[in-house]
């Protein structure tokens, strides 16, 4: 009885993540950021942030991901975001670095940070009455000096554990994770510090 409960919340989950999966259906993130970040900066060098790169090969900058099948298939139906997957996570990253109290602009900037999405997938996990949706997204980062000379790169992935598949409650905490591991990085910060 137990699995049979177990398969059919799973079916209900998988379902309402893959409805119309030969279609694509537009999504509100609506991102708002839900950190808490300790241990601010002083000060820093003055950080320019390029608009992120969507590197992975979608006709359409919109798409979230495409949709899967009970079998964890991908089909050729895509959630998409209400704009651009990079706008979203650069103005997080954006966010992110001020509430790090990093000085922002392009003025007497010091450094160019570019980024590049890689990826951005889920894996679903079935528990006894309810599924774990795991939001993942992949994201190279690369600050750059007034030479042209990297001075620091790093791949990060923002993960995060959710239940239920709403958009606005299953990508922004991987969004928050992964804004949080940029502005803790130690590596980064010691090259942006005064």
């Amino acid at each position: 009885m137990k699995s049979k409960f177990k398969i059919f919340v799973l079916g209900v989950s998988l379902t309402s993540l893959t409805s119309c999966a030969l279609s694509n259906s537009v999504q509100q993130i609506n991102y708002q950021s839900g950190l808490k970040i300790d241990n601010k900066l002083a000060s820093s060098k003055t950080v320019q942030i390029d608009p992120m790169k969507d590197t992975r090969g979608y006709q359409d900058n919109k798409v979230i991901f495409y949709k899967k099948n009970m079998y964890n298939q991908t089909m050729s139906g895509a959630y998409m975001a209400e704009k651009p997957v990079s706008e979203i996570l650069t103005d997080a990253i954006k966010n992110g670095l001020k509430e790090k109290n990093v000085n922002l602009g392009s003025d007497n900037k010091s450094f160019t940070l570019k980024s590049e999405l890689q990826k951005m997938d889920y894996e679903a996990i079935s528990g006894f009455s309810t599924v774990q949706l795991i939001p993942q997204i992949t994201v190279k980062f690369q600050l750059i000096d007034n030479e042209g000379k990297v001075v620091w790169t790093d791949l990060i992935t923002g993960k995060a554990n959710t239940k239920g598949a709403k958009f606005e409650k299953f990508l922004p905490p991987a969004i928050d994770n992964l804004v949080e591991q940029l502005v803790n990085s130690q590596d980064f910060l010691n090259t942006i510090k005064e």
